[in-house]
């Protein structure tokens, strides 16, 4: 199934309606056609069930797979059928998970990150620890990565740690792109493409200690991207000012003014702007029903419910309670515009 005419474009695969005897062969053929050749193995053949979603990003790829047990092998030969140049950072969703190349073999946990180049031959295996095992893969064109070869030859096949940094950023981010693609426009994935390209290459600058070598607008997207995270996190607390915001990526008040400068808009209009998203979200949600306009917009950062009724009518065309009643009214689902 396809979709990508008012969202971003997505193609998602599943072997849930082949009988058990054909969903092995079936996902052996989806990964020679769209996938990547290898030889497949796993213990699971006799009933092999998959769940697979492409999401196109411009010059980046994501995949996302949830399966049993697999062993996969690209061996010299295919290498050499269909030499790539392209790059694989791949995030341990689920399961126990390892990777080996060029006598390198790394075992990852969930959470670890590994990078794996398809121009050579390699092998990675998975095992399930409960139902599936699970991957978020990146694909990534060599052009695309900003960093010397020799760099990138000593991270291949080695453990990347996402649990802080730009690692962690990188992961939160593919968590939450890949946990709904919905509201995010086909001109999006373009964008977000570059977001995630900015953050993979960072990650393996900061993994191979070549910080230099990111250029200057990759190191100031990624510093942005950093904020806006930051800002998502702290959107209840009345203290998230530019100046906290500042001290907590060492950067100086001025430096971070001119950050949002550049996008069009100002920290502040940044944080209100993301706080009434929330809001608004909180209004159409079953689970906040119990919850009074004052306080959703307290649980925001609103400190009064004037000063977010007339933020919330600029922003919507309507107060709050008006909003959440004509919602109501209309049936409107939770998320929804």
């Amino acid at each position: 199934m396809t979709r990508g005419d008012v969202t971003m474009r997505e193609t998602v695969y599943s072997n849930d309606h082949l009988p058990a005897a054909e969903r092995y062969e079936w996902f052996r053929d989806l990964l020679r056609q769209t996938f990547l050749p290898t030889n497949v193995t796993s213990e699971d053949a006799h009933d092999f069930r998959v769940s697979f979603r492409h999401i196109d990003m411009g010059a980046a790829r994501v995949d996302v797979l949830d399966y049993p047990s697999l062993h996969s092998r690209r061996t010299p030969k295919l290498v050499r059928a269909e030499d790539l140049d392209v790059y694989w950072l791949c995030l341990n969703t689920a399961g126990s998970q390892g990777a080996s190349s060029d006598r390198r073999e790394v075992a990852l946990v969930p959470g670890d990150l590994v990078l794996l180049d398809i121009g050579r031959a390699f092998d990675t295996w998975a095992r399930p620890e409960g139902s599936t095992a699970g991957t978020i893969s990146v694909a990534l064109p060599r052009e695309a990565v900003a960093l010397p070869r020799r760099t990138l030859d000593r991270l291949v096949t080695t453990r990347l740690d996402c649990g802080t940094g730009t690692g962690a950023l990188l992961a939160s981010f593919l968590h939450r792109l890949v946990a709904d693609t919905r509201p995010y426009g086909p001109h999006d994935g373009v964008r977000l493409g570059g977001v995630l390209t900015d953050l993979a290459v960072a990650t393996l600058a900061h993994h191979g200690d070549a910080e230099g070598a990111v250029p200057a607008e990759v190191r100031r997207q990624v510093l942005l991207t950093g904020v806006h995270a930051f800002i998502d996190r702290h959107l209840g607390a009345r203290q998230l000012t530019p100046e906290a915001i500042a001290a907590a990526h060492h950067v100086s008040v001025r430096h971070l003014h001119r950050l949002f400068r550049e996008q069009g808009t100002t920290v502040g209009e940044w944080i209100r702007r993301r706080r009434l998203e929330r809001c608004r979200q909180d209004l159409l949600t079953p689970a906040c029903a119990e919850l009074s306009v004052r306080a959703i917009g307290a649980r925001w950062g609103f400190r009064h419910a004037s000063e977010f009724s007339r933020a919330f009518s600029g922003a919507y065309g309507m107060p709050p309670g008006e909003y959440r009643r004509r919602a109501g009214r209309e049936g409107r689902r939770p998320g929804a515009a």
